[in-house]
């Protein structure tokens, strides 16, 4: 199950922080669309998400789109956006993160997916080398192979949160603050 942990959970994109980033030791984001920046197909990014974009940007974290989805969804997504992507990614396969890695000029090791998914994005990510980052989904009107999907990613999630739980007991034991939100 290692492989299906993320390093990180935050309930929205825009929660990620440079502090966060940096504790990873991460320069460079590959994030998801759908459930993540927008709603499932919604033209409009959530709200928050062009100026945590712009933040981002101005503070040199690489910045990359990454999906599953058609080129003709990313695309105008990207171009609003402006910012580089892949599509049609077939994702969890690691062959096109790695692209996507070599296109933003830094090391696996140096990135993070971004994204709603675990079995696609949190795998995906793993599977290429980096951190995975596990946000929540956006939209909660899903297909019947997306609900089974979720309940098997319930799992995971509790996981998530059992080792961050002992992590925070540990930290209070022994005085180290600790950042960040949770999910």
């Amino acid at each position: 199950m290692p492989k299906l942990i993320p390093e990180l959970m935050r309930r929205r994109v825009t929660q990620i922080t440079l502090e966060d980033l940096r504790a990873l030791s991460v320069k460079g984001l590959l994030l998801d669309v759908d459930n993540t920046l927008a709603s499932h197909g919604h033209p409009d990014p959530l709200e928050g998400v062009e100026e945590w974009l712009k933040a981002m940007r101005e503070s040199g974290v690489a910045l990359l789109m990454i999906s599953n989805n058609r080129e003709k969804r990313v695309s105008a997504f990207a171009k609003r956006l402006r910012l580089p992507f892949i599509a049609n990614a077939c994702k969890p396969l690691p062959f096109r993160i790695r692209r996507a890695a070599k296109r933003m000029g830094l090391p696996v090791c140096a990135l993070a997916m971004v994204g709603d998914q675990v079995y696609t994005d949190v795998l995906g990510g793993h599977a290429a080398g980096m951190k995975a980052i596990l946000v929540e989904r956006v939209d909660e009107s899903e297909s019947l192979t997306f609900r089974i999907r979720r309940r098997l990613e319930e799992k995971v999630v509790q996981r998530y949160r059992e080792q961050e739980k002992a992590e925070q007991r540990r930290n209070d034991h022994d005085g180290t603050v600790r950042t960040g939100g949770k999910l």
